[in-house]
């Protein structure tokens, strides 16, 4: 069961958030998946924002903790830079839930303490994941000798990649510049399907060190 860690935690985690941001919008008529952000379900004030901010974002970021961290002991055997990448970035993620921001007028107040440390977790969740996909393709060259995993390591890495562009370039793209929310549920998108298909790739794939060891 626990070679199956990376796996449950990495299916859960976008499990519970994607059926928790629509059971949670879904109570308010008023919600728009299109034009609102994810974290106005849990700004302060908001109708269900405690149930929301513990079950849509720190559960979430908890159970990305744990993904990533298994999966870095299953290369290092240890807690190492790798390892404390994705807990960040887990915890990150929860730590939006855990600064909900102030929304008086339904606009961000950027002059809250609890705005800004919002924010700051949203980058406190994206950066230490990219940097740590990118270093998990490099161990895994350096240690796996199956080359399929060596290159779907460095597809997730690029894949990682892609998630930081669609609030990047949403408000050059007409679309989802009229849309705003679709990109950054595609962003959320990209970053729990990242974990899945990692979670998948290091629980199904019996690892083989280059010297030959398992």
């Amino acid at each position: 069961m626990s070679d199956k860690i990376p796996l449950i935690t990495g299916a859960l985690a976008g499990a519970i958030f994607w059926c928790a941001l629509l059971m949670f919008g879904a109570l308010r008529p008023e919600y728009s998946h299109f034009n609102q952000a994810v974290s106005e379900l849990g700004f302060f004030g908001a109708p269900n924002a405690l149930a929301w901010n513990l079950i849509g974002f720190i559960t979430p970021g908890v159970l990305v903790s744990i993904c990533g961290a298994t999966i870095a002991l299953k290369l290092g055997k240890r807690r190492d830079s790798l390892y404390w990448l994705f807990v960040i970035s887990g915890l990150g993620f929860a730590g939006a839930g855990a600064l909900p921001a102030e929304m008086p007028n339904g606009s961000p107040d950027m002059e809250s303490y609890w705005t800004i440390g919002h924010l700051l977790m949203t980058f406190v969740s994206a950066i230490p994941w990219v940097i740590a996909a990118f270093l998990l393709a490099h161990r895994a060259r350096k240690l796996i000798s199956n080359s399929s995993i060596v290159i779907a390591t460095y597809a997730l890495a690029l894949f990682a990649v892609s998630g930081l562009l669609p609030n990047a370039i949403a408000p050059s793209i007409s679309f989802l510049a009229e849309n705003p929310g679709l990109g950054q549920r595609t962003g959320f998108a990209i970053y729990f399907i990242w974990f899945l298909v990692a979670g998948v790739l290091f629980t199904s794939v019996k690892l083989e060190s280059r010297d030959g060891a398992t």
